[in-house]
């Protein structure tokens, strides 16, 4: 079994970085420059935006990825999905109470029915659940892999991305057709993690000479990163801002194009260092605390605006590196100081307790007794 401190360095650091990218991408999407709507004067910023957005669903795709590199040849066990689930209970809990208590007016959502139930969460985070699903099947989805040659899995790969790529962007692209919805085809965030698990799982066991070559999968990303930021200069109108855009979410052919290579660039690099190790190891309270359904508007809201930049694109682009770097720093110095140093332990010890509860009790059921 391959431990945390072992891993390959370049991968952790990728991690890092994948993070940053997904904050940035929440600077685009949440922050108070309007982006929904088409405007000649703010096209620059419109650009930057959309750019931002395939950056950080690419980190999104790539955060998946990673995980599932790890997972795909290791056996099943409780503790992953219950330790995620607790740290996500522990950070949402914790900012809601002092949210409440030192700053109430953060807080629009009250009553404990509304917090305890359908399950006890105050905010709620799509990341996570979706990860949780792909946990869930993970065992499922190893037995295919052990399974499926090369090329039956490979496949099985391309008939999911028509049907939760291609497919999903048509139906969103024309609109107008009655009864037509992408989940009508099963898609959603949670089952495409499915389909980045797959990729993952044939990158570790089938990945072949070009995926193999850290110079052949550097330019390939440099490339596709270069070809999106071309396509972004397509958006001169509404229709074409919203078509943009359409390819720029996380099932986009771009996105995962460019996650593949991405990640197999920096799969084929090989150091180790154990600053960037211990720093990955907060990537997840990085996401955790910055992406709360509480704090969300004060960091993009209340404490900085990217309207009053959307101007100027060399404005606003700058902005979102440095305002996002501030975050993202401030977040992992927090969770260190918080959940690293003070509770990591007894959360350990406790998923370790209640993993092998319900592994005891599965086995028991599974066996008839």
């Amino acid at each position: 079994m391959t431990k945390r401190k072992d891993r390959n360095s370049s991968i952790e650091l990728l991690r890092i970085l994948t993070m940053f990218t997904i904050v940035m991408h929440h600077y685009a999407y949440h922050g108070t420059f309007y982006w929904q709507t088409f405007n000649p004067q703010t096209v620059g910023a419109l650009r930057v935006n959309a750019f931002l957005q395939y950056f950080g669903k690419t980190g999104v795709a790539i955060f998946v990825m990673i995980g599932a590199y790890f997972l795909c040849e290791k056996k099943f066990n409780f503790y992953r999905p219950i330790n995620l689930l607790l740290t996500m209970m522990f950070y949402s809990f914790l900012i809601y109470i002092v949210l409440r208590i030192f700053y109430p007016q953060a807080i629009w959502m009250h009553g404990w029915i509304n917090m305890l139930l359908p399950f006890p969460l105050p905010s709620g985070y799509w990341f996570v659940y979706s990860y949780l699903l792909m946990l869930g099947a993970m065992p499922f989805l190893n037995i295919i892999i052990s399974h499926l040659k090369s090329r039956q899995l490979l496949l099985l790969i391309c008939l999911m991305t028509i049907t939760w790529s291609f497919l999903v962007i048509g139906i969103w692209l024309f609109s107008n057709k009655p009864d037509t919805e992408p989940d009508s085809f099963g898609y959603s965030y949670g089952t495409y993690f499915w389909l980045l698990y797959l990729v993952a799982a044939y990158l570790r066991k089938y990945s072949g000479k070009h995926l193999n070559s850290a110079r052949f999968t550097g330019i390939s990303a440099l490339l596709s990163m270069i070809l999106l930021a071309l396509f972004t200069l397509l958006i001169h109108s509404q229709h074409t801002s919203n078509g943009v855009l359409d390819f720029c979410d996380l099932n986009s052919p771009f996105v995962l194009l460019t996650s593949v290579f991405t990640f197999s660039f920096f799969k084929n690099l090989h150091f180790h260092s154990p600053i960037i190790n211990y720093l990955a190891g907060s990537m997840f309270g990085v996401y955790l605390i910055h992406e709360d359904s509480f704090i969300r508007p004060l960091v993009w809201h209340n404490l900085i605006s990217s309207a009053k930049v959307a101007h100027s694109a060399m404005l606003y682009v700058g902005q979102a590196i440095g305002f996002s770097l501030l975050v993202f720093i401030a977040c992992v110095l927090i969770d260190i100081i918080i959940r690293r140093l003070l509770i990591a332990k007894p959360l350990q010890r406790f998923s370790i307790w209640l993993n092998k509860w319900i592994t005891n009790r599965v086995i028991l059921f599974v066996n008839g007794k």
